[in-house]
């Protein structure tokens, strides 16, 4: 017992047991602050509203949801199979597309969803998607991106002046991170992640795999 107490008050001793309680911080942080699981094996409930980004066949029998980061390359990886999704489904597919911009890694993804939003204002908000995602190498590391937005809404005929004004609105932040928000409380931790009729998906690899899908949920649909 000496040799511990003497182990315990050398500078090794009072190292480890910082450490200690480090680890047993994280931990409980960890615990506590961490969103509950999410039972993924059943469907959940989506909102959506009119002010959600909605694309395919308004009354269709299939909802697509897809909560993702305009900065991520993973999402506009996916993108070309979303569209020809749509195209395949067109008269029971519906797309609704949730914003999810992980900050933390991806410094302008904020910004980009907020840009995206201010040219929905004036009716483009998937122009904008699309051309946000295939110039994603252009803007996505530039330090002073409001220029690429501003070239991007000068290209898809947007009034650059109300949209530099919307750039800086704190209602569309804040209906960001609210999209955001729900996606944590659906179990949502990275980008892109789809739920399909509510149910989430294990992201299909290729067009058949995500055909296959929509169409088993159309027919149980009905």
């Amino acid at each position: 017992m000496k040799k511990m107490s003497r182990f315990l008050k050398s500078p090794e001793g009072i190292f480890f047991s910082f450490i200690g309680v480090v680890v047993l911080g994280l931990l409980a942080y960890y615990f506590y602050a961490a969103p509950a699981p999410v039972d993924t094996s059943k469907p959940v409930e989506i909102s959506i509203s009119k002010t959600d980004n909605i694309k395919g066949a308004q009354n269709g029998t299939v909802t697509l949801v897809q909560f993702a980061d305009l900065q991520c390359p993973a999402c506009a990886s996916y993108e070309p199979i979303i569209r020809q999704v749509l195209n395949d489904n067109k008269d029971t597919l519906k797309i609704v597309y949730k914003h999810f911009p992980l900050t933390q890694i991806h410094r302008n993804a904020l910004s980009a969803s907020i840009a995206s939003e201010a040219a929905g204002l004036q009716g483009k908000f998937w122009e904008m998607h699309d051309i946000l995602y295939a110039k994603q190498g252009e803007w996505s590391s530039v330090i002073n991106v409001r220029d690429f937005y501003l070239t991007y809404a000068t290209t898809i005929g947007l009034d650059t002046t109300k949209f530099s004004k919307d750039l800086e609105s704190k209602v569309l932040e804040e209906k960001v991170l609210a999209e955001f928000k729900e996606g944590v409380s659906l179990g949502v931790q990275g980008t892109p992640t789809f739920f399909l009729n509510g149910k989430k998906l294990e992201n299909p690899r290729d067009l058949g795999a995500f055909n296959k899908l929509i169409k088993e949920a159309a027919a149980a649909a009905n």
